[in-house]
């Protein structure tokens, strides 16, 4: 069943009187519970086709539906993770920023109490945000995207500047949670070694077309960044990104 469709999606930015296209007549299909990476280098519209996908951006040629209906803006199910670590709201505690998105609700606290233990943050609950790492920060982050109840979850290179143990820490935490819960990712990267261990399939940017092209990721799971098929792989990806 697919949970997201683009139907000759298309966007441009306007400056001055310079008209820049960055989306060209996309057609998209996103099936529940997949994870779908979104690849290429900066600047070439990844965040851009993530805000239109998730109703942050409007459009300018085509649609995009949420199960079969005209998406018109953000919505409840779907929840947006960014890199920026100044998403989180510094005059709140980690559980305050968590529970913000749903206050005083019933049964609330052991909802919070779960997602605490779920992501490793117990110890940190009453901690501020400025006294957290950047991998605390994300992972507070992702706490209350996952508080929210979503079925999706738009990412915006979330990890994008963490050190790397921190990154291979939430990577997997991020793996774990969307098997658990069957959630639908769609993750904004540019880096290949991790859109191959976390997608099933892969959009990478073609800057001689201008566009978006589909390639499905065969790796079996769970899967080894040091192992050969992996290696293997991750090569012929970046000789086919040379010539696209």
């Amino acid at each position: 069943m697919y949970v997201l469709k683009a139907k000759g999606l298309g966007f441009q930015y306007h400056h001055d009187r310079e008209v820049r296209p960055v989306i060209n007549h996309l057609d998209l299909a996103v099936e529940e519970g997949e994870f779908l990476a979104l690849l290429g280098p900066s600047g070439c519209g990844k965040t851009t086709l993530l805000r239109l996908l998730s109703g942050f951006l409007n459009p300018g040629e085509g649609e995009i539906l949420y199960r079969d209906n005209p998406l018109t803006g953000p919505f409840p199910e779907g929840q947006m993770i960014f890199q920026d670590p100044g998403q989180l709201m510094p005059w709140l505690t980690v559980e305050k920023n968590i529970s913000f998105v749903r206050p005083d609700e019933k049964g609330s606290e052991e909802d919070i109490e779960a997602l605490l233990s779920q992501t490793g943050l117990r110890e940190h609950r009453g901690d501020f945000p400025h006294q957290l790492s950047g991998g605390l920060k994300q992972r507070t982050a992702l706490a209350r995207a996952l508080y929210a109840r979503p079925r999706l979850l738009f990412m915006d290179e979330p990890f994008g500047s963490l050190d790397a143990p921190a990154r291979a820490d939430l990577q997997q935490l991020l793996l774990r949670i969307w098997r658990e819960q069957s959630l639908t990712v769609l993750f904004v990267t540019h880096n290949i070694s991790e859109a191959l261990l976390l997608a099933d399939r892969i959009l990478i940017y073609s800057a001689r077309e201008g566009c978006f092209r589909p390639e499905e990721n065969s790796l079996p799971r769970p899967r080894d960044k040091n192992g050969a098929e992996f290696l293997r792989e991750k090569m012929r990806l970046y000789s086919l990104i040379d010539t696209l």
